[in-house]
């Protein structure tokens, strides 16, 4: 089912759910990761995503479904010069990417970055995060995450969605 949250589109039978307490553990290339996200298996609703808008609760969608990626996210904390910003732009221009949309988190007074990936083949996705993330770590000093990540298993590739487009 595609789910519609404002300039993004996502195709999903499920989506995940905060909690406050550790729902998965999953060992995977010798560490072990905790979420607290909990898989529901039906089709998220719009009253969900209007839910989680207003912070009601924090709902979580897969990044990697069918093994196609649909989005490249990069999210970082907000400074009051945005330099960061203009630094991401200038990659992504340089790359060329033009297709990106910039949202505020649900976290407070971070940014997320969706760079549109559809119709590439997941490994060139890869390849692709990869590059950005070694140019990021070489033009800035600012922390970010970069997802999907092919160092985490597929069921952690997921993001919460944004809460208000920017």
């Amino acid at each position: 089912m595609k789910v519609k949250i404002f300039d993004l589109e996502f195709d999903t039978n499920f989506y995940y759910i905060q909690k406050d307490f550790i729902v998965d553990r999953v060992k995977f290339n010798n560490r072990t990761l905790y979420s607290k996200f909990k898989k529901i298996e039906e089709s998220p609703t719009p009253l969900l995503i209007t839910q989680h808008i207003h912070r009601e609760l924090t709902v979580a969608l897969p990044l990697i479904e069918d093994n196609q990626i649909r989005y490249i996210v990069l999210e970082y904390k907000e400074d009051k010069s945005d330099k960061f910003y203009y630094i991401i732009r200038y990659i992504l221009k340089s790359l060329p990417i033009d297709r990106f949309h910039r949202y505020k988190s649900y976290k407070k007074n971070h940014i997320q970055i969706f760079i549109e990936t559809k119709d590439i083949e997941i490994n060139i996705v890869y390849d692709l995060t990869e590059k950005i993330q070694n140019i990021l770590d070489f033009k800035s000093s600012k922390e970010y995450k970069i997802f999907p990540n092919r160092n985490l298993p597929k069921s952690y590739n997921k993001i919460v969605l944004p809460i208000k487009k920017m």
